[in-house]
């Protein structure tokens, strides 16, 4: 006779999730924060805690419901608002769309003949720093997206064919030292995307011209020290590169002598073609006319579906490049779930109307009474410490207010010092699922653990913050 398993654990954990995410709204708030940025704050505190102690998708899907019965709207309503985000999107459809690398064996293929290569039998330590800076230079071209949801389950397949077990502390490093890459590059150019955000907005509020030039030379020493000194740091923390080094690649990786079959450079060959495109309008877009207002109208979700629609219609021996039963069934549907729900929630958080912004930001301005380098040092550190523990984007921006309000106010703020901590210091959060899309991915990206991720990043943490005060306040006040 079959038995249900009651786990006795679990139902006390269940139940501490539950009270949180239902009953911390019964809580008094304090002032300024509204009853309903209680109710918010229970079902956040609720899902950090669920995917700590029982998983990702039973708690993700809860916390569904959780919302619901905060008065944001009904469970239909936070359904619809969990998917109409295009960064849950491209999740769906750029991890789909690169299902044939996986599924024709070119992902193993290249990863095999990378790791099986002389360097990595000498130095795995340096493959691994020559990783980085690919990645890196690939965000900084424009190519975030496909890095996140094309190469990351890539080197997550790799980890587990090098025989890296779940919660292994070299899982959590290279994860993370990939997602550093990925934001750096993001953050290279000062007048596009996510530095156009930040800096941006402090000259807009400030009226005040930042030096480019000045920017773009320190985030270069940036990366040049992260590519040198991370793999080191992986190294000082015990991180085991040796199982790279040793991995049997015609095993793991099924690299045998000869060349790529038919299907696997098809595959490979068509993603190369969508990277160039890519590449190609955003370096040089506004030279190519017609052209690129096409690409504009389409995007990069629109290039994403092109890519799919040529995975399934390109066929050898008569079957498509991708089968789309089996990329459904290898789909992270845990993944898509806690990535949806946390950024609706994190969103939620910090929006006017749970008063929590305002509630921050009265917390953190009497923590800096003036200027000079010990206020850039509480800067950078109060703002990776909250970007970690909140919504990144929502933090970055009361951080933004505080500084132009004192500097404005007469403060003597150096601004480029303090654009270039808020803006990186944004990038890096990960300790938490909600408080970035990739703290969501390291976490739910199944060769790590909870335990793994709070144990080694606040060290990541801390090497993040002293890399940045090292390089930014020095170089500010030299070139100044």
């Amino acid at each position: 006779m079959e038995k249900v398993d009651v786990n006795l654990k679990t139902l006390v954990h269940s139940a501490i999730m539950l009270i949180l995410m239902f009953g911390f709204q019964l809580v008094p708030p304090p002032d300024g924060i509204t009853s309903y940025g209680m109710a918010v704050s229970g079902v956040f505190f609720g899902l950090v805690y669920g995917w700590t102690f029982l998983g990702i998708l039973w708690p993700s899907l809860l916390g569904v419901l959780g919302l619901a019965f905060t008065g944001y709207g009904t469970v239909e309503h936070v359904a619809l608002a969990m998917f109409n985000n295009s960064t849950v999107l491209m999740m769906l459809l750029g991890t789909i769309s690169f299902a044939a690398l996986a599924q024709s064996g070119a992902a193993d293929y290249v990863m095999g003949k990378l790791i099986g290569s002389k360097l990595s039998q000498k130095s795995p330590l340096m493959l691994v720093g020559i990783i980085f800076f690919a990645v890196l230079l690939a965000s900084a071209l424009d190519m975030c997206m496909v890095l996140y949801f094309g190469i990351f389950p890539v080197m997550i397949s790799t980890l587990k064919k090098c025989g890296y077990e779940k919660g292994n502390r070299f899982n959590v490093m290279f994860l993370t030292g990939f997602m550093l890459a990925v934001q750096l590059g993001m953050a290279f150019k000062p007048f596009l995307g996510w530095g156009l955000m930040t800096i941006g907005t402090i000259q807009s509020i400030t009226q005040t011209q930042l030096s480019y030039g000045l920017y773009m030379l320190l985030m270069l020493i940036i990366y040049v020290v992260f590519i040198i000194t991370y793999p080191f740091l992986m190294k000082i923390c015990g991180c085991d590169f040796q199982k790279m080094a040793e991995v049997d690649i015609t095993t793991a990786f099924n690299v045998r002598e000869g060349k790529m079959s038919l299907r696997q450079i098809l595959s490979l060959g068509s993603l190369l073609i969508f990277l160039a495109i890519v590449i190609v309008f955003s370096v040089a877009g506004s030279h190519l006319g017609a052209l690129n207002n096409f690409y504009i109208q389409i995007g990069i979700l629109g290039m994403m579906l092109i890519l799919w629609i040529a995975m399934i219609v390109i066929k050898v021996d008569g079957k498509p490049l991708m089968d789309m039963r089996k990329a459904s069934a290898d789909f992270g549907w845990d993944m898509l779930f806690l990535i949806a729900i946390a950024l609706l929630v994190s969103s939620c958080l910090t929006s006017e109307g749970t008063g929590i912004s305002a509630w921050l930001a009265g917390l953190i301005t009497p923590l800096f009474p003036g200027g000079g380098v010990s206020f850039l040092i509480a800067l950078g550190a109060a703002t990776l410490f909250l970007t970690n523990v909140a919504n990144n984007i929502a933090v970055c921006f009361i951080m933004i207010n505080i500084v132009c309000a004192m500097y404005l106010n007469g403060f003597p703020v150096d601004l480029l010092a303090a654009s270039m901590l808020i803006s990186v210091s944004a990038l890096v959060a990960f300790l938490t699922p909600a408080s970035s899309m990739p703290g969501a991915m390291i976490h739910a990206s199944g060769v790590v653990t909870p335990k793994s991720i709070y144990q080694i990043m606040p060290i990541i943490l801390l090497y993040i913050l002293l890399l940045l005060l090292i390089i930014i306040i020095p170089g500010t006040l030299l070139f100044a």
